[in-house]
């Protein structure tokens, strides 16, 4: 997954030939897999229909991350795939969200166990397999999710959280960088859903609701622990403070904490790639 993140408030953008020039910057169109863009960046509808006839996905975010757009290639693609997955959305959909959510359990007492903190999953595992509707499985997954950030957050000094998982709009700086990570993985995976020929919209735990990427939201389940994880050691490691974040309608990473960390989330996502690629896979398998 080569992604190419473009977040200068002045950044020129063009495509010449087979090359994407950003600035002085040229790179081959055949090595980029996603083009990420934030702000108010320009791109003529010319280079638009090119990088979608190359299949380079180009994901659009506003500069405050609250809205979003996805160009992608305009071809149908694998009507066969999306056959399946519809019909197994009807059949399917309880025994696939039962394998989504005792995967992300067991992952989430993964990650704790690093910080030598255990949890005892045996109980609702076996309450995940006698789950006889979806509502009944997200009341589950809900419940253990308190009971984890509850330990999580216990990782942390006080100045970076409040103590609770907080979105929509987080409340600290923590739980800003935690949705932060979640929406870019998020769209990730939702294009590389889109290059398989899988309807991102419909999902197997998460319902279809408007423009939401059920499906992708599904993934990432499967991909937060490792976000966590991954969270941890940007602030253990103090590559942002808390001074890095602004305090608006909610908490928010500042443009220059932004810098600070697209070089080591390329890193991160591509080191993720190769699973998420075999989940999708996986899935596929399922259907």
């Amino acid at each position: 997954m080569n992604v190419i993140i473009v977040d200068r408030k002045d950044a020129q953008i063009s495509l010449k030939s087979e090359l994407l020039q950003i600035d002085s910057q040229k790179i081959p169109l055949h090595l980029i897999d996603t083009l990420l863009i934030v702000g108010d960046q320009k791109l003529q509808a010319a280079d638009l229909t090119k990088l979608s006839s190359n299949s380079t996905h180009v994901v659009l975010f506003s500069s405050d991350f609250t809205k979003s757009a996805h160009i992608t290639t305009t071809s149908s693609k694998n009507a066969q795939l999306k056959l399946a997955q519809y019909q197994a959305c009807t059949t399917k959909t309880l025994p696939i969200a039962k394998t989504i959510l005792s995967r992300k359990i067991t992952a989430h007492a993964g990650q704790l166990q690093r910080h030598e903190i255990s949890l005892q999953t045996h109980e609702i595992l076996c309450r995940l397999d006698r789950a006889k509707t979806l509502d009944e499985l997200l009341g589950i997954e809900g419940s253990f999710s308190r009971h984890y950030f509850t330990h999580y957050f216990s990782l942390f000094p006080k100045v970076l959280h409040k103590g609770r998982r907080t979105k929509r709009p987080p409340l600290d700086p923590l739980n800003a960088l935690l949705s932060w990570f979640y929406t870019l993985i998020y769209h990730l995976i939702g294009v590389r859903l889109i290059g398989f020929g899988f309807e991102p919209s419909l999902g197997f735990l998460h319902r279809p609701f408007r423009s939401h990427m059920a499906l992708a939201s599904d993934i990432l389940e499967l991909y937060r622990a490792d976000i966590n994880q991954f969270v941890y050691e940007i602030f253990s490691q103090k590559i942002v403070t808390h001074q890095d974040f602004s305090k608006k309608s909610g908490v928010y990473l500042r443009y220059e904490g932004r810098k600070k960390l697209w070089q080591h989330f390329r890193e991160f996502s591509a080191s993720l790639e190769p699973r998420i690629d075999a989940t999708i896979t996986e899935i596929r398998g399922m259907l």
